[in-house]
């Protein structure tokens, strides 16, 4: 229940202003381009002041597992929609 709160509140995320976010009720699995397996707790898109978009994948201590660049939040939540198809995801505007 401290992580729900925690990242409810959370506001900014690696100096970036966090857009949206969304956490797992259940952990998911994901394998990188390397195959190997990551289990993520939740996550959240940041924007850096317009220059670019970041879409964070965090562990149960919300700590980053993986971490993808793009231009807009739009490419994000559909590379979020590739990983882990057949979710709703939710997402919590900021």
């Amino acid at each position: 229940m401290e992580k729900d709160l925690y990242l409810d509140q959370l506001d900014y995320f690696k100096g970036a202003q966090v857009l949206h976010s969304f956490e797992f009720v259940e952990p998911q699995e994901i394998k990188d381009e390397y195959f190997a397996v990551h289990e993520i707790h939740a996550i959240v898109i940041c924007d850096y002041e317009g220059e670019e978009t970041m879409l964070f994948y965090l562990d149960d201590g919300l700590e980053v597992a993986l971490e993808f660049e793009f231009l807009i939040p739009k490419q994000a939540k559909q590379k979020t929609s590739e990983d882990f198809s057949g979710m709703d995801i939710q997402w919590k505007n900021r």
